[in-house]
């Protein structure tokens, strides 16, 4: 009996974690587009995909130049500067899917 309530117990930790690292802030979650979660870092972002710099300056995300950033995650930067994450999410897949697509002439 203690056997199985220790397996039960073990099942209920392993989901909680996983549950943790899965729910952003809001409860909803983890948003993820292009390769990009909602719960990176902007370091990891930014070594990962530095082509979303430019896209994070231009939503008025100045704060990747900022050191203590670097540690932040984007849902956490996204709610400092006042920008819901959805909103960001979409601007970030919307712009890297325009700046892939080739240039007609």
């Amino acid at each position: 009996m203690e056997q199985i309530m220790d397996m039960e117990l073990k099942d209920n930790l392993e989901k909680e974690n996983l549950d943790a690292e899965e729910v952003s802030m809001d409860g909803e979650p983890v948003r993820e587009v292009c390769g990009i979660r909602s719960n990176m870092t902007l370091g990891d972002i930014m070594t990962k995909k530095p082509e979303v710099i430019p896209i994070l300056m231009e939503a008025g995300m100045h704060c990747v130049s900022c050191p203590a950033a670097m540690m932040e995650t984007l849902e956490e930067a996204s709610i400092v500067h006042g920008i819901l994450i959805d909103e960001l999410m979409d601007y970030i897949k919307e712009s890297l899917e325009r700046d892939a697509k080739p240039e007609e002439a």
